[in-house]
């Protein structure tokens, strides 16, 4: 595992985005064409920007609908995460309001699914959501202390409990991420670990510390994936990405 090393410039430009920011981490994610999109979590919008960074457009405005998950399509109460289907629509968890709503490329409303509560398919608190091979969605539905999984048309199929997530203040907001071989890698932030899991929620491995070390974290949030499949996780407190190589582990 190593600590990356970044010249001045792109660590001006993650600080923008992956860092500790008025209280908030903002996330984005890249689609097929290169364009970027970003969670633009406290103006309650999604921005999107072209592979060189210019604007392309906006959309999503504040609207508390926590109570009717089918009100207000396409406004936002402190969007977290974003993920692409194959097909290139993108679902974004919005957090305040408990729900998932799903759009085409162009930002055009097309779905949405949850609304508060602790049944199958119900969130409190939706942060991190990722995609596996088959198409599958996994959802970190923070204050329910579980991980939902869902099929394509987001139906729900498993859940498990994570042995974590306990606190509910704006610093707990844990991210997930889907290796190649479909295991799911969790963030635990105020328990300062990753914890990793098969697809059916069996604990494969678990790692971290606080510290400031190289086996250790002040606040890990933020999880992808390289080209090479090493895992990359935004150190929150100690303002830094930290790359690891994944070992083989058996499932």
């Amino acid at each position: 595992l190593e600590d990356v090393t970044l010249r001045p410039s792109l660590k001006h430009f993650l600080h923008q985005f992956l860092v500790l920011l008025e209280e908030v981490l903002i996330f984005l994610a890249v689609a097929q064409d290169g364009a970027v999109f970003v969670a633009d979590t406290w103006n309650h919008r999604i921005q999107a920007f072209s592979a060189n960074g210019e604007f392309l457009y906006t959309f999503g405005t504040f609207a508390n609908v926590q109570n009717d998950p089918q009100a207000e399509p396409g406004n936002f109460w402190g969007p977290r995460d974003i993920v692409f289907d194959a097909a290139g629509n993108l679902y974004v968890t919005d957090t305040g309001n408990k729900r998932i709503q799903e759009f085409t490329p162009d930002g055009q409303f097309l779905n949405t699914w949850g609304g508060g509560g602790i049944i199958p398919g119900s969130f409190e608190e939706p942060v991190g959501i990722d995609i596996d091979s088959q198409g599958n969605f996994y959802v970190a539905d923070t204050w329910n202390q579980r991980v939902q999984k869902f099929d394509s048309s987001f139906n729900p199929l498993t859940q498990w409990n994570v042995v974590g997530w306990e606190g509910e203040g704006i610093f707990n907001k844990p991210y997930l991420a889907i290796d190649a071989e479909d295991r799911i890698f969790i963030s635990d932030p105020e328990s300062y670990r990753i914890i990793v899991y098969d697809n059916t929620g069996n604990v494969l491995i678990t790692w971290g510390q606080y510290g400031q070390d190289r086996a250790s974290f002040a606040l890990p949030t933020g999880l992808d994936f390289d080209s090479q499949g090493n895992l990359l996780v935004a150190d929150a407190d100690n303002n830094r990405i930290m790359k690891f190589i994944v070992p083989a582990l058996s499932q």
